[in-house]
């Protein structure tokens, strides 16, 4: 196996976005289309999904041939490997409670959350290589990260409501 596959963490990449362009082609769970058809082929959700699904089975087709060794040189190889750090698990948590908290707590107190936890996480992780900070968020930078989630919020509301049109929980 170890000469075929030149990287486990790109097959196992390649497995899952299969995986779930699959499903979101074929599931008959996601509400995907406008009820009367009003609007065209343009004005349905399923077209985008479905482009999208197809767009995620062909790059997980590339990462598939990415992964695959094609010379058969066994050193190349290399195990999977999962980095945990910090910065994914409060990623991956603050993604998890947006999902479940945006249909009760509504657009704006839940993005402008998440918002201010990311880029605060993020920045945190930046300044540990500053030996004057060591990890810290001084005010300044604090005061920057609430203004710029904020404006990115009402950009990101404009966006969706104004422009795309969307009706936003």
């Amino acid at each position: 196996m170890k000469k075929i596959i030149r990287s486990t963490n790109d097959l196992l990449l390649a497995i899952l976005m299969g995986a779930v362009a699959i499903f979101l082609l074929v599931s008959k769970g996601i509400v995907t289309g406008v009820e009367n058809g009003l609007g065209g082929v343009w004005a349905q959700a399923s077209t985008y999904i479905h482009l999208l699904a197809g767009i995620l089975l062909a790059l997980s087709v590339l990462q598939l041939l990415y992964a695959i060794n094609f010379k058969g040189d066994e050193s190349k190889h290399t195990k999977l490997t999962i980095p945990i750090t910090r910065e994914i698990v409060v990623t991956a948590v603050s993604l998890v409670a947006y999902a479940l908290l945006l249909p009760i707590l509504t657009f704006f107190p839940c993005t402008l959350a998440l918002n201010i936890v990311l880029c605060g996480t993020y920045a945190m992780k930046e300044n540990q290589g500053d030996p004057e900070l060591k990890g810290k968020l001084p005010k300044k930078q604090i005061i920057a990260i609430i203004i710029y989630s904020a404006v990115l919020t009402v950009v990101l509301w404009a966006l969706f409501t104004q422009v795309l049109k969307c009706v936003l929980p």
